[in-house]
């Protein structure tokens, strides 16, 4: 049970200490939720839901929802969030959500940003191949349109946990 506390701490933790949102002008309030997606089965049909992320394990999934708001007195654009997929977790390919957004990936840390067709990855041999999701380590979304004051937006993605 100690494991699987200091998982679910890691992972708030990871996400929470690095996650950051700048935009053209103005401030941004940041808020972020994770929530564990269980899925079950009753009577032949499957029922999704999402609970409270108390304790998970190796193969739970979690959607992670970065709440953003203008909490200043004129219109912000651009608004670029920049999330790290969790270290104990894998980035669930297809995922990545915010309506009004550019979603893009890196498999660098965070230092570049692309589209997932643009990525790729070295091995330690020096062959490069086409970077998939496992590979991501950081997700980014740009918000273009203006968001007015005291206005709200969201971004989601999920992971799975390793």
């Amino acid at each position: 049970m100690r494991a699987i506390n200091y998982i679910v701490t890691t992972l708030f933790l990871s996400l929470l200490g690095i996650n950051s949102a700048m935009a053209e002008q103005g401030s941004i309030e940041i808020k972020i939720e994770v929530k564990k997606v269980e899925i079950t089965t009753v009577y032949g049909e499957k029922k999704v839901r999402e609970v409270e992320a108390k304790t998970v394990v190796p193969g739970d999934e979690l959607l992670y929802t970065v709440f953003f708001k203008n909490i200043d007195r004129v219109p912000v654009d651009n608004i670029a969030i920049n999330d790290p997929i969790p270290d104990a977790t894998r980035y669930k390919e297809g995922s990545a959500f915010g309506a009004g957004t550019e979603i893009t990936f890196s498999v660098d840390g965070g230092k570049s940003y692309a589209k997932p067709d643009d990525l790729t990855v070295t091995n330690k041999k020096g062959e490069t191949r086409k970077a998939q999701a496992e590979d991501y380590t950081n997700i980014q979304w740009v918000f273009r349109p203006k968001l007015a004051p005291g206005k709200t937006g969201t971004a989601q993605f999920r992971v799975i946990v390793k």
